[in-house]
């Protein structure tokens, strides 16, 4: 479907909404859009800022003065079943009810998947009441985890320090959506700081870093919406401080981190937008939806790396609020 494709061409970021959707969900009225909008992204958004703070390092040990290391990274994120759905309570909405007359119901996110239509109804008993079927999620589509993919270097600088660069440039995803990503980070060394240190059997090490990913997608040809200008904007920054240990083996060596990931995810659903029905219908909205989510936590991650002459692999799993499976391949001395 093309709520699902669109999710994932946003690295499953926000505004999953298909053409019907967006009519749909605005025929509700705008504050009730805005409020449903930031319920059903609000998991997907934790999941980027989550997705992209992983697969920073694969070993304490930063590189010698000019040294450097080419690869790609692929992370895995698994999506948590109580971030499938959340809890619609119509008390929180203007002039919505539910058909069977409850205050609430358990609904999809955009991260989940509801197993029969829901619907919510604006107005009930006047003449413009109006029953309007709520968006579905991804949770149907293949596994429950997303991914996400870049292109990393590093080289080694002065003072025990490395410096890290990530980068997605701007590429077409799927029809008119596009996404892009790039992102800085520094490790230093502290086992370089004193000579003793350097013969411990392991290796200790801080890094920070940042990521920042930007999606775009031109709903003008494709929403059936009348209007102008109708596009879905996505910004999302995400932070890591950590502390790192690893082993120094020539072949195979183990590592680890300990840190903190913080960051915020911003989804704009932009244009001019005619409402086709209900008691909005006509109505012509400016720039209806705009949802911010921001998210924060300690993160645990073990893995391994094995090294072959200028070739190196790495595997890691990183347990924090939706947990994360790493990926590497690089070159470099």
């Amino acid at each position: 479907m093309k709520k699902h494709t669109l999710l994932l061409a946003l690295f499953f970021g926000c505004f999953g909404f298909s053409q019907t959707d967006i009519d749909q969900i605005l025929e509700i009225g705008v504050e009730n859009a805005q409020r449903f909008s930031e319920d059903y992204f609000a998991s997907a958004g934790q999941a980027l800022i989550n997705n992209m703070s992983n697969g920073w390092y694969t070993t304490a040990k930063v590189k010698k003065l000019w040294h450097f290391e080419v690869g790609i990274v692929g992370n895995l994120s698994f999506v948590r079943n109580d971030k499938q759905s959340f809890l619609l309570r119509t008390a929180e909405y203007t002039n919505l009810s539910l058909p069977d007359g409850s205050f609430s119901q358990f609904t999809a996110t955009a991260l989940g998947n509801n197993s029969d239509n829901l619907s919510v109804i604006i107005n009930e008993g006047q003449a413009s009441q109006l029953e309007v079927v709520l968006p579905d999620g991804i949770g149907s589509s293949v596994i429950n985890s997303l991914p996400g993919g870049f292109v990393q270097g590093s080289m080694g600088l002065i003072k025990s320090t490395e410096i890290k660069l990530r980068f997605l440039p701007r590429i077409k995803a799927v029809e008119d959506a596009e996404i892009q990503l790039y992102g800085v980070a520094f490790q230093h060394e502290f086992t370089d700081w004193v000579y003793p240190a350097k013969r411990w059997p392991v290796k200790v090490s801080a890094l920070l870093g940042y990521t920042n990913v930007k999606g775009f997608y031109d709903l003008n040809a494709t929403t059936g919406v009348p209007g102008t200008d109708q596009e879905v904007r996505l910004n999302s920054n995400s932070w890591l401080l950590t502390g790192i240990a690893s082993t120094k083996f020539p072949v195979f060596n183990f590592y680890a981190g300990l840190g903190y990931y913080f960051g915020s995810n911003d989804a704009d659903l932009l244009g001019t937008y005619q409402i086709q029905s209900g008691p909005f219908a006509s109505d012509v909205v400016v720039d209806p939806i705009s949802v911010r989510t921001k998210t924060n936590g300690v993160k645990a991650t073990i893995g391994g790396r094995v090294q072959y002459g200028i070739f190196k692999a790495n595997l890691d799993y990183t347990l924090q609020n939706f947990s994360n499976l790493s990926l590497g391949l690089a070159f470099g001395w």
